[in-house]
């Protein structure tokens, strides 16, 4: 197996100013192309740790994977870091600059002169044209280790990586290659989810030829369960993933709403435009968060009408028809307030479902009767509401997270029973 190390570099990921999207990234396609990635390491913008670290993973590593630090500000300095550990000098590249410069030119830009540094790369390695950017990437082979920098813009990273990257690794790893299947399910809770599959994926109970491993990947969103095989025979990983797959969906089927990249969002929107169903939402605790994973999907303007934020009980009256005596008596926080809100969505906005959801987010504003995280979900669909009570409890992002999924899933098991 071809061992990986990938280096993040840069001290907006150390602080915490920035997340570190891009590691994740590429583990995941250099996983798909045949590697293991072993470690991950993140290091500031500091020549002296920069280069410990390249140097620790290359002796530990096959292929090493740097991202960030290959701008042409003072900042910029994952170049020296590489010459100083390779000790290559930086040498300029003419017909490097005169691509800059053209670049630039198109654009009808003129190129400041920091620009020229991007020029200025280690002598003697070979480079990965950058796409969508300037400045290029940098791969050096070394007593049959291979070292890689890319840019640390998400974009031109993921350009660099799923083209020239993954097919070298795949070169290199040979007949070894990595599958995963991810189980994506939401509505119940990680040990309830391996309760029910536990002698499924008991190790003992698996062929030992198969060779999967079983992962669980809990999020405020869902869990997602993930199979990996690692094999050197790609039609047999699969189906072995395939037969488990198939055990385990018979246990749990009704909580998987999709695989791998399968969003729930995506898949509500494909039932609704399949069933020609129009959706209208209503929201309070959860500020638009429904509607906005709703129209996140590319298309939703063709089963999505629009939503009403009303935070208000004025709102809630004047917009959404609930009745003030109602509110007087249950509160806007109540199975009534948001049966009407739900109606009064489908109504005014002349959709087919409704859905709503009413709650007390936090950190503030709780009782000892309606404590902070108590939400309630209304769904309007033809002929009747239905209504759910949660209690989740915990801080105000997590409640609003957990609220707006808990309401996509209530209105993906009504368009699953749904004929």
């Amino acid at each position: 197996m071809t061992k990986a190390e990938i280096i993040t570099i840069g001290d907006e990921l150390l602080y915490g100013h920035t997340i570190d999207t891009n590691a994740a990234y590429i583990s995941e396609k250099i996983t798909e192309a045949g590697a293991r990635v072993i470690w991950r390491t993140t290091v500031g913008d500091d020549l002296e740790t920069m280069t410990e670290a390249i140097a620790r993973a290359m002796q530990r590593a096959d292929i090493v994977i740097a991202s960030g630090g290959l701008g042409p500000t003072h900042d910029d300095i994952t170049k020296k870091g590489i010459c100083r550990y390779f000790k290559r000098p930086l040498i300029l590249y003419d017909s490097v600059l005169k691509k800059l410069e053209e670049r630039f030119e198109k654009r009808g830009i003129r190129m400041p002169a920091v620009n020229q540094n991007q020029a200025l790369l280690p002598q003697g390695a070979e480079f990965i044209e950058n796409q969508l950017g300037s400045a290029l990437g940098i791969a050096i082979e070394d007593d049959g280790r291979l070292f890689i920098a890319v840019p640390g813009v998400p974009s031109e990273m993921r350009g660099m990586v799923d083209g020239w990257i993954t097919e070298t690794i795949r070169k290199r790893a040979g007949s070894n290659i990595t599958i995963h299947r991810k189980l994506r399910t939401v509505g119940i809770i990680e040990s309830a989810l391996y309760e029910k599959i536990a002698e499924l994926i008991d190790p003992k109970a698996l062929p030992r030829e198969s060779k999967i491993t079983v992962a669980f990947l809990p999020s405020w969103k869902g869990v997602d369960i993930r199979l990996t095989a690692i094999t050197d025979d790609e039609e047999h990983g699969r189906r072995n993933i395939g037969e488990l797959e198939s055990k385990i969906t018979e246990r749990i089927g009704k909580y998987i709403f999709g695989y791998d990249r399968d969003d729930m969002a995506g898949t509500i929107g494909d039932i609704l435009k399949e069933r020609h169903l129009t959706l209208a939402a209503a929201e309070s605790c959860t500020g638009g968060l429904v509607s906005k994973m709703i129209t996140d999907i590319p298309g939703s303007s063709s089963y999505f009408l629009g939503g009403v934020i009303a935070y208000s009980n004025d709102l809630k009256m004047n917009l959404l028809s609930v009745p003030q005596i109602i509110l007087e008596k249950y509160g806007a926080v109540s199975a009534e307030c948001v049966s009407y809100m739900a109606e009064g969505a489908a109504q005014k906005l002349g959709a087919n479902i409704g859905l709503a959801i009413t709650g007390i987010a936090g950190p503030s504003g709780g009782t000892e009767e309606k404590p902070v995280g108590t939400v309630f979900i209304g769904l309007a669909i033809p002929g009747k509401t239905e209504t759910k009570e949660y209690h989740f409890g915990g801080d105000r992002e997590s409640n609003r997270e957990r609220a707006a999924t808990a309401a996509m899933d209530m209105l993906r098991r009504y368009l699953k029973e749904f004929k």
